[in-house]
């Protein structure tokens, strides 16, 4: 390939990876923020057998 085409090549597959890590990353903010939604009940004894 020349440098030309080799140029090309790196931005397509830096796009691609950039892509891939921005949804990686909003799918994480997205699980993060469902899992804080869900309330937490504090109870002074631990029960063991649940």
């Amino acid at each position: 390939m020349n440098q030309g085409t080799t140029k090309i090549a790196f931005n397509i597959g830096g796009a691609l990876i950039g892509a891939v890590l921005a949804c990686v990353s909003i799918f994480g903010l997205i699980a993060q923020q469902n899992s804080v939604s869900q309330p937490q009940t504090y109870k002074s004894t631990i029960t063991y057998g649940q």
